[in-house]
């Protein structure tokens, strides 16, 4: 195949020198002295540590740069002057210098000598919403396909801001031959021989595909009320809010029900304690009337809140308490926040980076008793659990999925085509 004629993008070139030597942009560098690589930020836009204004300002500068700033944002930015840097032949990049597993990734590339250029061919093309194919003829024999060689590449690049994702196959010097070939013309099986196409067709692929993020799991509570360690009750809510409470027997009218509508919360009733608790039965029902209007807790944006109405005392623990020691919950004083979703998602996310112990999906209330972390919840009166079942849900996920890989489109795949030769005879 003949060199590709080398696009001029010299404006590229001298622009993107001059941005790294003036040393104004957050991570963006000359990897060696000699001033031939250098290092550009590489931090994916819908990470929750991503910096706009420093993790994409050199992104941003090209599009401004282009007259093109106000058509996109950080990830399409990005997405701009990578497609510049990979299809201009005066810029290569070096794989295996770039770091993107850490928690300020970068790429380098190198600047490729001008004596060079003539044999750079654009790594990929670039484009928008449709695919494209380029073929380039050296002849023109028959058109039966015989066997495809070498190896596909593609990338796909997620952006937390859009929902497509653009995949990118780029096939190199993909040759197709002819099984009828004349005689002048063999073709040496040996792969030790040189063998010679009559045909040379080059892909330049581009597929976007329409991806549905996922959605995510809707606010649940699963309750359950211990006993001095004995479970008495326990009960799934389907929703954002629960109430948990105890309320008198009436000789008069039956108990009420275990669950039940209220203004606005879902009622739980703390039951009576059972028969076989003859050790701690006379504490139970002396404690459990302190306990009427009980603790309403409800999940918002940021997390789980509870807000406690009864006289008797409620202390609480759980993996996003604020310190150790102690947490009390006052009464008809502003709710608590007992269970962060934003400190829930930086644990699962550095659990699928790193490993180690998952994060807790559960937080604990003590009624009538002082509770902390090194207590035994065994041992107390009455312990109320509380599982959030929709972050049990995503920390599943994260063991079966360590990599996110089925959570969202995949920043890399590489695709191998493999020639197949079969010994049947030519009809």
């Amino acid at each position: 195949m003949a060199p590709a004629t080398p696009r001029c993008t010299r404006k590229l070139r001298s622009w993107m020198v001059e941005q790294v030597s003036s040393g104004k942009y957050p991570g963006l560098k000359w990897e060696d002295e000699a001033k031939t690589m250098f290092r550009i930020p590489w931090k994916h836009a819908g990470k929750q540590d991503f910096r706009k204004d420093e993790d994409a300002a050199i992104f941003k500068a090209w599009a401004d740069f282009k007259g093109k700033l106000s058509d996109g944002n950080p990830a399409s930015w990005k997405t701009r002057l990578r497609c510049a840097l990979n299809k201009s032949p005066e810029f290569s990049e070096v794989v295996e210098r770039a770091q993107l597993d850490i928690s300020e990734p970068y790429k380098v590339y190198r600047l490729v000598p001008a004596t060079e250029e003539g044999s750079q061919t654009p790594e990929r093309k670039c484009g928008a919403k449709s695919a494209r194919k380029s073929k380039r003829s050296r002849s023109s024999s028959s058109s039966d396909v015989a066997a495809g060689e070498d190896v596909a590449h593609a990338k796909r690049d997620k952006t937390a801001d859009d929902d497509d994702v653009k995949v990118e196959l780029r096939t190199e010097d993909v040759r197709l031959q002819t099984e009828h070939l004349p005689e002048a013309h063999p073709v040496q099986m040996d792969g030790a021989a040189q063998e010679t196409p009559l045909r040379e067709i080059r892909l330049d692929v581009l597929i976007e595909e329409s991806l549905v993020p996922p959605q995510e799991d809707k606010d649940s509570l699963q309750v359950t009320v211990h006993y001095l360690g004995r479970p008495v009750l326990k009960r799934d809510i389907a929703g954002p809010d629960v109430r948990v409470l105890y309320a008198a027997p009436s000789s008069s009218s039956p108990a009420p029900p275990t669950l039940a509508p209220d203004v606005r919360f879902p009622r739980i009733h703390l039951p009576e304690p059972p028969a076989s608790l003859a050790a701690g039965r006379a504490a139970l029902q002396s404690l459990l009337p302190f306990m009427e209007k009980g603790v309403a807790l409800t999940s918002t944006r940021q997390g789980v809140y509870g807000r406690r109405f009864c006289l008797g005392r409620v202390f609480w623990t759980g993996p996003h308490a604020p310190s150790q020691g102690l947490h009390k919950m006052e009464r008809n004083s502003e709710p608590v926040l007992l269970f962060s979703k934003d400190v829930f998602k930086q644990q699962l996310d550095h659990f699928r980076a790193n490993g180690g112990e998952p994060p807790q999906c559960s937080l604990t209330l003590c009624f009538g008793e002082e509770l902390s972390g090194g207590d035994d919840p065994d041992q107390k009166l009455i312990i109320v659990q509380v599982t959030l079942p929709w972050a049990e849900r995503q920390v599943r996920g994260a063991l079966l999925d360590p990599f996110g890989l089925l959570q969202s489109p995949l920043d890399e795949i590489t695709l191998n085509l493999v020639a197949v030769q079969t010994d049947e005879p030519a009809p």
